[in-house]
Formats: structure tokens, C-alpha cells, sequence
């Protein structure tokens, strides 16, 4: 969304600079200001990083929903958009559905297409880790613009094994697959060792994830033909909803990033981030007021947070299905 805009003018004003430099290099500014990105592109472009920072700054700031452009650190550069910006991602993410997480931003690069691991299959939670780190990276390269190796769009699954050999099966058929699948997509490469420690105590990463798409998805199903009129994103303005526009910004970064380096773990933390801001975000800024029935106090404001509702459930339910996992409408 956002950072994609911003890559879009960085095309604009490097027209001289090579069509390969990198895209999705924006990152949160250490402001931690939700509007505010911030790049040091300039550091891989031939000339002088602090004029780069400086021109591009300059650029920046003429237009019309940047508040602020400033370079630092000799060749960073952060740019801060307008309110009015930052909250049309809700009705631009809500508008895109599940595609929100797409982009262009591995354009050129190739990605290979693999099925996600069978759980009844696999022999160890180092097996099945591999298995799912690789049909996920895939998928994370795929939506990023990746396009898919010549030949190698699957393989087929490997040969079942007897179930008491495979302690992935024993721990899926306790907990159920998608817990399990969920724990394999957010275990970060040195950390594969503690799949196979108990879980009894641990908590269950996936359950807030899904209840926040569930509960986003219920917003609107409860609104119904409320007669809320047009949605103004404008009015998201309260401090919980621009965090978590802020956070919704970064969906296609996120998961081009997690690509990129190897890390398809990224993604559901992000995803875990996104449902914890949702939470906040409800409970105190919520769409819709139950007093025996619903009753939004302010059918502008309702509309806008409904919007918001709706961008949320497009991003959690794009993530979710990168990690092969079906987003709950209910639970």
C-alpha cells in the first residue's frame, strides 16, 4: 500500500537510475510514528548518499499527502504521510480483499512452488519444519512477484509412514493440523529444536490470530443494513486506529521480506501483531455499540471503523493462507 507509493515515486525520481534497484526497502521510522517510513536506498545507489537523501527529501515533500520529508544518518531518508493518507489503506486493503498482500516487489526473481508437508508423513519436526519453511517461502516469493521456476510447480507428497513413528502426527491428531501447521510457519530457524518440547502451558499463537478475523468478519456481518452511509476514512484518526493502519501498510513489504531473506516465519508474527492491534483497536474504538441492540453512535465514524474491520480480515486472511492455514469466519 503505502510503501508502495513511495516506490512508485522513488521510480519516478531515479528515471536515470537502473530499473533493478531494489523495491520494498522502506522500513518503520525510528519515530515509530505509524505514517512515518523510512529508507537507506541512497547508501545503494552510485553517488553521494547524503545528496541523494537530500534530493529525494526534496522531491518528497512536494507532494501533496507527504507531511514530511527528511533525509538523516548521512543517507537515510524518512518520509512521513498525511493522516488523510495513511487511513485510505483501510478502504485500499478492504477494496483488494485477500490480494492486499500482493506486489512487485521480487519482480525478476523465481520462486519454486511446492505442497505444503503432510503432517502424517513427516518423521520429525525437523523434517516437517524444512517441509513447511519451503512451500511457505515459495508462496511469500509467489505473491511478491516472484514468477515460478520452468517445471517445478509441485512435487508430489512424500510417502506415508506408519503414524506412530511420527511424533508431528501424534502432536496434529492432539492439537489439530492447523495448530500444528501454525507452529511449524512462525518457528524461526534456530528454534526448531523447541517443536519438540512439550506444549502443555505453551500458548496457542494461532487462536488470537483467528479470532481476530473472525471478529473482524463479524463486525460486518452484525452491521447488516444498518444504513450506515458512506465511510469517510478520514475520520480514522484515533491513535489505536492509525497504529493499526500503520500496521496494515506493511502487508506487502512484510511478506516480500519474509521471502527475500529466508524467513517465512515473519509473516504470522506480523499476522499475531495485526490481531493484537485489532483487539486494542475494538475494544476501544469499536464500529458498533450493543445496548440491547446495535446502535452505532456516529453513522460516519461507524462506517470508516467498519472499513477498518474489513481491511483487517483481508490482511489476516491473506496471511493465514500463506501458511496454508483456512481463515475461521466463525469460532
Amino acid at each position: 500500500m503505502i510503501p508502495g507509493d513511495l516506490d512508485a515515486e522513488l521510480i519516478r525520481a531515479l528515471s536515470d537510475a537502473p530499473n533493478s534497484f531494489p523495491r520494498g526497502t522502506w522500513r518503520p521510522a525510528p519515530s515509530h510514528d505509524p505514517a512515518s517510513y523510512a529508507t537507506s536506498l541512497a547508501f545503494g545507489l552510485s553517488g553521494d548518499p547524503p545528496a541523494i537523501a537530500a534530493a529525494l527529501a526534496g522531491q518528497f515533500s512536494a507532494l501533496p499527502w507527504v507531511r514530511s520529508a527528511e533525509p538523516s544518518g548521512g543517507g537515510y531518508l524518512t518520509v512521513t504521510v498525511t493522516s488523510e493518507a495513511l487511513a485510505t489503506v483501510a478502504p485500499r486493503t478492504a477494496a483488494a480483499g485477500v490480494g492486499c498482500a500482493r506486489s512487485d516487489i521480487l519482480r525478476g526473481t523465481q520462486a519454486e512452488l511446492l505442497p505444503w508437508p503432510d503432517l502424517e508423513s513427516a518423521l520429525s519436526w525437523r523434517q516437517a519444519w524444512d517441509e513447511q519453511a519451503a512451500a511457505m517461502t515459495g508462496r511469500l516469493a509467489q505473491c511478491a512477484g516472484a514468477t515460478l521456476q520452468e517445471g517445478k510447480r509441485g512435487r508430489s507428497a512424500a510417502p506415508r509412514h506408519d503414524a506412530a513413528r511420527s511424533p508431528v502426527q501424534a502432536e496434529a491428531a492432539y492439537l489439530g493440523a492447523d495448530a500444528v501447521r501454525y507452529r511449524l510457519a512462525r518457528t524461526l530457524p534456530g528454534r526448531v529444536a523447541v517443536l519438540g518440547q512439550p506444549t502443555a502451558g505453551q500458548p496457542d499463537r494461532l487462536a488470537p490470530v483467528q479470532l481476530a478475523h473472525a471478529e473482524s468478519a463479524s463486525v460486518l456481518r452484525w452491521a447488516g443494513d444498518l444504513g450506515l452511509g458512506p465511510a469517510r476514512a478520514a475520520l480514522l484518526g484515533a491513535p489505536e486506529e492509525r497504529s493499526l493502519l500503520g500496521l496494515l501498510s506493511w502487508v506487502q513489504v512484510r511478506v516480500a521480506a519474509a521471502a527475500r531473506i529466508g524467513r517465512p516465519a515473519e509473516v504470522p508474527r506480523y499476522l499475531e501483531e495485526v490481531a493484537a492491534a485489532w483487539a486494542s483497536c475494538r475494544l476501544v474504538r469499536p464500529a458498533l455499540l450493543f445496548h440491547g441492540e446495535a446502535a452505532p453512535a456516529d453513522p460516519a465514524v461507524a462506517g470508516a471503523r467498519l472499513m477498518l474491520a474489513d481491511a483487517t480480515r483481508a490482511v489476516l486472511a491473506a496471511g493465514l493462507e500463506l501458511t496454508g492455514i483456512a481463515p475461521r469466519e466463525r469460532i
